[in-house]
């Protein structure tokens, strides 16, 4: 079962991800300046991308919403920016789908 940690972007700068066609290159410089916050770890049975699926449907899906608040509490939902780590890799949420980071 892989590690999944989720790394919320400040909320100040979200809005840079939808302003940028390198959305990849916008967060590698916000993470080297500390612009994201850890939110939560959790062992899940998929991996890699799916993992990063799983985790946004949980947070965006009102239907999940017990298990949202049991996992990961009343934190705000992934969105364009944010990223989800599966054991050491990095999945950027763009604004279609997923971008595993270098």
């Amino acid at each position: 079962m892989p590690l999944v940690t989720v790394k919320l972007v400040a909320n100040e700068k979200m809005g840079d991800f939808y302003f940028t066609k390198n959305q990849e290159a916008k967060a590698k410089e916000l993470l080297k300046s500390g612009a994201y916050t850890e939110a939560g770890s959790f062992f899940l049975n998929e991996e890699g991308e799916a993992a990063a699926e799983e985790i946004f449907d949980m947070t965006n899906n009102p239907g999940r919403q017990y298990e949202r608040e049991k996992y990961y509490g009343r934190k705000r939902s992934l969105s364009v920016g944010d990223i989800v780590n599966v054991d050491g890799a990095d999945w950027l949420c763009c604004s279609m789908g997923w971008w595993k980071l270098p």
